[in-house]
């Protein structure tokens, strides 16, 4: 299952990464926030920090170990930057973390965790 879900987060991270440059649906290549889709702040340094996770969850994907460690550290880094976007919202000038952020990274951090968190079957553990 860590596998799957390392290779969904990372299609959904890279895709949020490279629409994150696509200004006319609200993305951008600068450091001066954008919202994109209407949904969330964006800016260079956010879309760069999809693109990574995105690239990593792809990378994890091929093999059980790298998923769930995948699942466990990226999931736990998405909870702390959502509870961050809640007291420092401008990510101390350098990303923006308010809005609706906060909600989407402690909803895919927590989906991630608990992937990686989870006993994984005895079969998979062979592969």
């Amino acid at each position: 299952m860590a596998k799957t879900v390392a290779l969904v987060f990372g299609i959904i991270y890279l895709l949020v990464g490279i629409a994150g440059f696509v200004p006319s649906i609200g993305g951008t290549l600068g450091m001066a926030p954008s919202v994109l889709l209407g949904l969330a702040s964006i800016n260079l340094i956010h879309n760069a920090v999809h693109l990574v996770i995105g690239f990593w969850g792809l990378a994890a994907s091929t093999d059980l170990a790298r998923a769930v460690s995948f699942c466990q550290t990226a999931g736990i880094v998405l909870v702390v930057l959502g509870l961050l976007g809640f007291f420092i919202p401008d990510g101390f000038g350098f990303v923006p973390l308010g809005g609706n952020d906060p909600w989407i990274h402690i909803l895919s951090g927590l989906i991630l965790a608990l992937v990686g968190f989870m006993r994984q079957p005895a079969t998979s553990r062979a592969r």
